[in-house]
């Protein structure tokens, strides 16, 4: 055995190193490996921009007028039925011109009825008056509801909490659709909720409202967003004294150029070119006035600078919200970008055209009023969230693709004319 153990210690004892140091051993070299192959680097895609005005829901809502025709989907059981009670009579309060109809199950036509709520009552025989709803909406149930015949409708409300029956709505003849919508699933909504009860169980982070709440929730969303849409409404701004402006008989056009940061800023010389452009539409009866802070004045001057004088009246640092508001409550158009401008002239009713960069979420910020039209570059980078325009990789395009063509294509949208004249 030690003969044995000998033999292999001989086998792996490092041999001395030729010409060097007999004491050191020798490593031997590892055998050469094949050069690992790079992982290819995919390139990062660069930023998509499509100028043009963005198709808001609110715009399509506001486009139905004062009084649009309402459809209430409620097709569950009794009890579901009578905690949306609230909910319809709020949309009853909301819109009291309006048709106001009801897609119910059969059982519940009668009751419903009697509330004195609804202009019509339609019966629809989906959900079981015991049991669960189908799992998935069959296409003996599409047919079956095409088969009413129903009118077409401008708004349709679901009042079911499951987004279960979202196909059924999708399938209606309407216009306008609100409802919750699940977290996992898409739906064809234009105006939604998140499902409230079945996603906070799951998250384990929040508590879900009572089920007569959500569904006033819902209805107290759609009333809000109409009436932001609408013209005669009051808004809770004040208005403060207007300053002394020239008589310009054809009023005048404010123009915001300035922002809180400055990657929402539209380059000074589109301003300048719509300006200019304005002026010409309007003859010599159309003003513009220029708003801002105190530290916009040098860029609300830059803008000025070569206009005629009697013309342009630059108010930056001059006012105070108040001050504004009042100015821009007597204007025949207001043009902004996404800044407390063209919310406050959306608000008061005023045509709008706001400029909006890619920080922010649209869907989110945009302005709402009865005549706003947002102009985008729908840039596939945004909201990009960025604080910083010194961050923006792609040369500020979502702004610097907005042209005063574009500007002027969206004032044309919203009715305006100068002189007789329509701008294009």
């Amino acid at each position: 055995m030690a003969r044995l153990r000998d033999l292999l210690t001989a086998m792996w004892r490092p041999s001395a190193p030729t010409g060097g140091d007999a004491a050191s051993p020798s490593v031997p070299e590892s055998p050469a490996l094949p050069p690992a192959e790079a992982e290819p680097v995919e390139p990062i895609p660069l930023p998509s921009f499509a100028p043009g005005l963005w198709d808001s829901p609110l715009s399509r809502l506001a486009a139905l007028g004062p009084a649009p025709s309402l459809l209430v989907v409620k097709l569950d059981h009794a009890g579901d039925f009578v905690t949306a009670l609230p909910a319809i009579r709020r949309l009853r309060e909301v819109f009291p011109a309006s048709r106001l109809t009801l897609l119910c199950a059969p059982f519940m036509r009668d009751f419903a009825a009697a509330t004195g709520l609804f202009d019509a009552v339609h019966g629809f025989d989906y959900y079981p008056a015991r049991g669960h709803p189908p799992a998935s909406v069959p296409d003996a149930a599409l047919a079956a509801l095409a088969g009413l015949d129903l009118p077409p409708i401008d708004i349709a409300i679901d009042l079911r909490h499951a987004d279960d029956s979202r196909a059924l709505l999708a399938a209606l003849p309407v216009w306008f659709r609100v409802g919750f919508a699940g977290l996992d699933t898409r739906h064809d909504l234009d105006l939604a909720l998140p499902e409230m009860e079945a996603s906070a169980r799951a998250s384990g982070l929040l508590a879900p409202l009572p089920a007569g709440v959500r569904l006033s929730a819902l209805a107290e969303v759609l009333a809000s967003a109409f009436r932001a849409v609408q013209a005669d409404h009051a808004a809770p701004i004040p208005l403060g004294a207007l300053p002394v402006l020239p008589d310009f008989p054809e009023g005048y056009v404010v123009l915001a150029p300035g922002a809180r940061l400055a990657i929402k800023l539209w380059p000074v010389e589109h301003w300048r070119a719509l300006a200019e452009r304005l002026l010409d539409a309007g003859g010599l009866g159309l003003g513009l006035v220029l708003t801002g802070t105190a530290e916009e004045e040098p860029l609300c001057a830059a803008i000025a600078a070569g206009l005629p004088a009697g013309r342009v009246v630059n108010l930056a640092g001059r006012q105070d919200l108040a001050g504004l508001a009042a100015v821009v409550y007597g204007a025949r158009a207001v043009v902004a970008l996404d800044s407390a401008p063209a919310h406050m002239a959306a608000a008061l009713g005023r045509p709008t055209l706001c400029l909006f960069s890619g920080l922010a979420d649209i869907e989110s910020w945009a302005p709402a009023g009865p005549r706003v039209a947002v102009l985008s570059a729908h840039a596939s980078c945004a909201p990009c969230l960025l604080s910083d325009i010194a961050q923006c990789a792609h040369g500020h395009g979502c702004m610097t693709r907005l042209t005063p063509d574009h500007a002027l294509a969206g004032l044309s949208a919203l009715g305006l004319e100068f002189a007789g004249v329509p701008l294009h």
